[in-house]
């Protein structure tokens, strides 16, 4: 059977735009990246420390997004629902895809088979810091406070399934105290909370702490690392303090909705490298006490898939799952 050459010519008409469309370069219009946390924390610091390095070098405005709230699943479940065409980007981190796998028996997401990890950004510790006013000065002052007032010291967390909520619940194992736990939105609410006299204590990650210390609105007790921070080199450790157990590292990576375009993936994460080579940018990071990473999709993939593991099966045996 032949067909009039007027429906082939009208056949490729209709594919032409297609087959177009698919040689189109990436990227052609600006590019989103969602960040899970409040403007001030970790997440967004990462964010806006390579978010203009990226534009430049992709010749689009990568712009950064902060959808707070929930530990996390806010952000990430609008980006695990996101076209996966590589303009709807994630900043997740050892919460979003780590703790509240084993935090929450029900998740609005799935941190493995919903995003297409791209690189690790970067990794730095958490920090113990409480108000000025308290008049506690040291970890094993804040230990002797609550154990002379049990249930009556709090600790305000970035959300239940923040690593600030996990590091504290460490703390009173180890310590063998009663704080209460207080849940805010994000982490710059929770420091917030401190430095209002609304919670005695707070766990952020370092890089969101150096203006509040050297202002003398916060003062740091531990940093939950075995070695000191080069942010807080003054500042001991809970590892020094007798508290190995009170360690945790907060880490962010860069991630697309599953399913884009491996081209795509890859494009980002040698350019997200290149950026966090850049001298200015390592500058950035030092000065937030964080350390750069860079890892490739593949090696990003293994960690992710470690941490979900590891933190669940940590989660459980601390007995801090949420319904």
């Amino acid at each position: 059977m032949k067909f009039p050459l007027r429906f082939l010519a009208a056949g490729l008409a209709v594919l032409l735009p297609t087959a177009v469309m698919a040689d189109e370069p990436y990227p052609q219009k600006p590019i989103t990246v969602v960040v899970p946390q409040s403007p001030g924390s970790v997440a967004d610091i990462m964010a806006r420390a390579v978010s203009g390095p990226l534009s430049k070098a992709l010749g689009q405005p990568v712009v950064v997004d902060n959808r707070n709230g929930a530990s996390g699943i806010i952000g990430a479940e609008r980006v695990a629902r996101a076209k996966p065409d590589g303009y709807t980007l994630f900043v997740g981190s050892v919460s979003t895809h780590g703790l509240n796998s084993g935090i929450y028996k029900t998740l609005s997401y799935d941190p493995l088979k919903d995003f297409a990890p791209i690189t690790q950004i970067a990794d730095s510790p958490l920090v113990i810091v409480t108000s000025p006013e308290s008049q506690i000065r040291t970890l094993n002052e804040l230990i002797a406070r609550a154990k002379a007032n049990p249930g009556k010291l709090t600790f305000a967390s970035a959300g239940n399934g923040s690593g600030s909520r996990f590091t504290g619940e460490l703390l009173k194992a180890s310590a063998g105290i009663d704080l209460t736990h207080i849940p805010y939105r994000g982490p710059a609410e929770a420091v917030a909370a401190v430095v209002g006299g609304e919670a005695t204590i707070a766990i952020p990650s370092a890089p969101s702490t150096p203006t509040f210390i050297k202002s003398g609105r916060l003062v740091p007790l531990a940093v939950t690392g075995t070695t000191r921070s080069d942010l807080l080199p003054d500042v001991p450790t809970t590892t020094e303090l007798g508290h190995p157990s009170i360690v945790f590292t907060s880490w962010t990576g860069l991630f697309a909705p599953a399913g884009t375009p491996q081209s795509v993936i890859d494009l980002l994460y040698t350019t997200t490298k290149q950026v966090l080579a850049q001298p200015e940018v390592k500058k950035v990071l030092a000065d937030a006490g964080a350390t750069p990473v860079g890892s490739t999709p593949a090696e990003f993939r293994v960690f992710v898939e470690e941490q979900v593991a590891k933190w669940t099966k940590a989660a459980k045996d601390a007995n801090i799952a949420e319904n």
